[in-house]
C-alpha cells in the first residue's frame, strides 16, 4: 500500500546523542532539520536493505503465497467459505474472487525507495507519480504464480489499491507488463476516487462493491486497512483487529511484509510534526523490555 504521505520506519541514523525517555514520559529532546545527525532521508536503509537483499524476505513473500494458494483450494472446495467481513451473502452461485493490495502486496516498489534514499530526499508525489509513470514495478516473489493459479481455476483476482484515479492507467500498464490477471468488465483495478463513495483510503466500500456480485475468498496485503478499516486507531484498537480476526489470519487473510512504512507507523507519530519530530515520536515509542 502506497500511502499519499510517506513516513519514514527507522529513527535518524546517528541521532544516538538524542535523549530518548520512555513514551508515557516527557518529551525528548527533538533534532531540528537542519541538524546534520537528523538524515530522515536514508532511515529507510535497512528496510530497503532488506527487502532487496534478504532471503529471509524471500522466504516470508514465498511463504505468503504458498500458504494463500493452499487455502483458495479449501475455499473453492468450501460453499460457504466467506473471506472478508464485507461479504455479508456468501452465496455459493456467485463466481470467486479474491482481493489484494498492489504496492509491496504484488508491486515491488523497493527500487523507489532506493532512489530516495540514493537521491537523499524523502517520499515526495513528484517522485511517486515519476516512478507509476514508468510502470517498471516488479512482482513479489510468489504473487504472480499465485494470482495466474487462482485465475487458471476460476477465480477473478481484484486489486483495491490507494493509488489515485489518474495513476490507474499507469498501474494497468504494470500489471499487464508483469502478464497478472487484468479486466476492464468487470473492472478489477479499483483506485482511490474512481467512484465518489471511494474518495477516502477507506478500502470496505470497495470490498463490499466487490462482494455484491461475488464470493470473495481471500484477501492479501501489506497494510491492516487492507483487511478492515483502521483509519487513524491507536495501537491498542489496531491489536483488537487483529485479535478478533485470530482465526482467520494464515486462512482467509494474508499479510506481506513491508518494514518500510505503513498506517502503523500514524499510530505512533500521528499525522503532524517534521520528519525528525516523527522518528523521534517512533524511537520514544520502542520499549527496552
Amino acid at each position: 500500500m502506497r500511502i499519499a504521505a510517506l513516513v519514514l520506519l527507522f529513527g535518524c541514523l546517528g541521532c544516538a546523542h538524542a535523549t530518548v525517555p520512555a513514551p508515557a514520559g516527557p518529551a525528548s529532546t527533538v533534532l531540528p532539520a537542519s541538524h546534520p545527525e537528523c538524515q530522515p532521508a536514508t532511515a529507510l536503509v535497512n528496510a530497503v536493505l532488506w527487502m532487496q537483499t534478504a532471503a529471509e524476505y524471500r522466504a516470508s513473500a514465498r511463504q505468503v503465497y504458498t500458504a494463500a494458494r493452499q487455502a483458495l483450494d479449501a475455499a473453492l472446495a468450501d460453499p460457504e467459505w466467506v473471506g472478508a467481513t464485507e461479504e455479508r451473502q456468501g452465496e455459493a452461485g456467485q463466481p470467486p474472487a479474491i482481493i489484494l493490495d498492489l504496492d509491496e502486496t504484488v508491486f515491488d516498489n523497493s527500487p523507489f525507495e532506493a532512489r530516495m534514499i540514493r537521491r537523499g530526499i524523502r517520499f515526495n508525489q513528484a517522485a511517486w507519480d515519476e516512478w507509476v509513470e514508468e510502470a517498471a514495478a516488479a512482482a513479489i516473489l510468489g504473487a504472480a504464480d499465485f494470482l495466474l493459479y487462482a485465475r487458471g481455476r476460476g477465480v477473478t483476482p481484484f486489486y483495491v489499491t490507494n493509488r489515485a484515479a489518474g495513476e490507474e492507467a499507469a498501474t494497468r500498464r504494470n500489471l499487464q507488463k508483469l502478464g497478472l490477471p487484468l479486466s476492464t468488465e468487470p473492472d478489477t483495478v479499483l483506485v482511490l476516487g474512481e467512484r465518489p463513495e471511494w474518495k477516502t483510503g477507506d478500502k470496505s466500500p470497495r470490498r463490499e462493491w466487490v462482494a455484491q456480485s461475488y464470493r470473495v475468498l481471500l484477501l492479501v496485503g501489506d497494510d491492516l486497512n487492507d483487511f478492515a478499516n483502521a483509519g487513524d486507531l491507536d495501537l491498542a484498537a489496531r491489536n483488537e483487529i487483529v485479535e478478533e480476526h485470530a482465526a482467520w489470519w494464515g486462512r482467509r487473510w494474508f499479510v506481506v511484509p513491508n518494514p518500510a512504512y505503513g498506517s502503523f507507523e500514524r499510530a505512533v507519530t500521528g499525522p503532524d510534526g517534521t520528519p525528525c519530530e516523527q522518528l523521534q515520536r517512533k524511537v520514544n515509542a520502542l520499549r527496552e523490555r
